[in-house]
């Protein structure tokens, strides 16, 4: 399983290509670590699936709390737990000492990587770090350099697949929400672009099934005496009788209105795209569970944007007229989520809604020959966005191994208190270089030599693989987010030391099939 994912670490990674399941597929070319393991069931015999299975899930879990670092992971686990049998044969140590001389090693190196930390600031740092992680593609780097000193750290950035070749980005004022939109063609102002917009508008926020138009007739007729000329009214479900009735009031003027659809579909989802959309205009949520009609409503009830828009999918507001107070108050709420989601999933919901609630949006459409080099290409620069911004959040260290190995020094300074201590930590060393070496070997150099000139180079220096040469890491922009290489040697540690203290494995006589980690 390791070796899978090995070739791919590096600027000069190969490439794992992994078969269709049909004749007729075409092959996978992968390059990430996670996607890879992912695509592996099952190996055989059973006794050897049961390790395998072990690395692909700590692979999976390096994904969701980190996006990146995977290989790097995968490389430190399977030196640790190769170099821990040796010396369990060789040396006839204790497996719990060992695991907990590579528990105490790792606090030390942990605290080294955090001490060697600096911030990540400016376009032309992002944008080094970026050419790093976009694996050489100098386009990719520059653009999302770009993005971020515009959007900056906590905009809402959208990688989307593009059917052209070229790279292409699109900033959008305001904020939009998926899977919403309008539901009918009847309220659209634009039939070109089949969209329609409305300035100054005002917005009753709710997660009702309007199914009659007794329900609606409340609030148009309050909202047509209050001298309201433009409404949404965003909904959950809503029948024909009530688009006519909207369509009908609009066509006569009497107010213009549309029903769009209220963002996301799960109960979660629902409720806090329906609280963004009420802190961003001021308004007040009418839901579903304490309301059946809008006899209770209110004008005050409203909120409001400068502009709302729609189209058959997206509804999106710009200039949202909430109190800004309030509005910082529920990014901070939100933010403090961040640290409680447990999986790059809830992560990546979590700075999606703190992108919306900032009003900073751009979508980044990455394009590409054919469709496997659109999909490469999309997740090179899915997993860029995601590094990028773990740089700017926990700062950076130097790259391609560097601060792993400077991290040995301060381990080399640990007083062991037995043998079994000073083997860990011998192991622990060890692992440090392995990221490097796995560089160096996919770049096509000899690791031993690469490894004694990087000890040999003035502090800050490295190998730059796709040059061949050593360079100083920062300038050249050879970069790690400190956060990420914390979280790899942390799970590199503790699965390693779960396999080496694993003695029996019992199987299932008939085990359930799963397509999780």
């Amino acid at each position: 399983m390791a070796n899978a994912v090995r070739p791919t670490l590096g600027p000069l990674p190969r490439i794992t290509v992994m078969e269709g399941l049909r004749r007729i597929d075409m092959p996978e070319f992968l390059d990430d670590g996670a996607t890879i393991a992912r695509r592996i069931i099952e190996i055989s015999p059973r006794g050897d699936d049961v390790g395998a299975m072990l690395l692909r899930q700590a692979l999976w879990r390096m994904h969701d709390l980190a996006g990146d670092g995977t290989t790097t992971m995968a490389v430190m686990y399977q030196s640790i737990v190769d170099e821990g049998i040796r010396s369990m044969i060789q040396y006839e140590c204790n497996a719990m000492s060992l695991r907990t001389g590579l528990e105490k090693g790792l606090a030390t190196v942990i605290a080294s990587i955090n001490a060697q930390m600096t911030p990540l600031k400016g376009k032309t740092s992002i944008q080094n770090i970026a050419g790093g992680m976009c694996q050489g593609d100098l386009e990719m780097a520059a653009i999302l350099a770009e993005i971020f000193d515009i959007v900056g750290i906590d905009g809402l950035i959208v990688v989307e697949g593009y059917e052209k070749s070229s790279l292409e980005r699109e900033y959008i004022e305001g904020t939009y929400w998926k899977l919403s939109g309008w539901f009918s063609r009847l309220f659209v102002t634009d039939l070109a672009n089949k969209r329609t917009t409305y300035d100054d508008a005002a917005i009753l926020i709710s997660d009702m099934k309007l199914t009659d138009p007794a329900q609606v007739i409340p609030a148009l007729e309050r909202c047509v005496k209050a001298g309201i000329e433009k409404l949404v009214i965003i909904a959950a479900e809503v029948s024909d009788a009530v688009i006519g009735l909207v369509a009908n009031n609009t066509r006569a003027k009497t107010i213009e209105a549309m029903v769009v659809r209220t963002p996301r579909v799960g109960e979660m989802e629902r409720v806090a795209n329906m609280e963004d959309i009420a802190v961003l205009t001021g308004g007040r949520i009418f839901y579903s569970a304490a309301f059946q009609t809008l006899d209770d409503f209110r004008v005050e009830d409203l909120g409001h944007a400068r502009r709302a828009w729609a189209t058959e999918s997206l509804f999106g507001i710009y200039g949202g007229k909430g109190d800004p107070r309030q509005v910082r108050k529920h990014i901070a709420t939100v933010r403090s989520k961040l640290t409680m989601a447990d999986n790059d999933r809830d992560r990546k919901d979590v700075q999606t809604r703190i992108g919306r609630l900032h009003g900073s949006t751009v979508i980044f459409r990455v394009g590409g020959i054919h469709e496997v080099q659109r999909e490469t290409r999309k997740g090179v620069a899915e997993r860029a966005v995601t590094g990028i911004r773990n740089g700017l959040l926990g700062g950076v260290v130097l790259g391609g191994g560097v601060a792993l190995l400077n991290a040995q020094v301060a381990l080399r300074q640990l007083e062991p208190r037995n043998d079994d201590e000073r083997i860990a930590f011998r192991i622990l060393s060890r692992a440090l270089e392995e990221p490097m070496r796995t560089i160096a070997h996919n770049a096509g150099y000899i690791p031993d030599v690469i490894v004694e000139r990087v000890r040999m180079a003035p502090p800050g220096f490295g190998f730059d693989a796709r040059t061949g040469t050593l360079v100083d890491m920062r300038q050249a922009g050879i970069l790690d987010a400190a956060a990420v290489l914390g979280k790899a040697l942390e799970i590199a540690v503790h699965g390693a030391a779960m396999v080496l203290t694993t003695d029996v494995i019992v199987h299932h006589a008939e085990p359930k099939e799963s397509l999780e980690p």
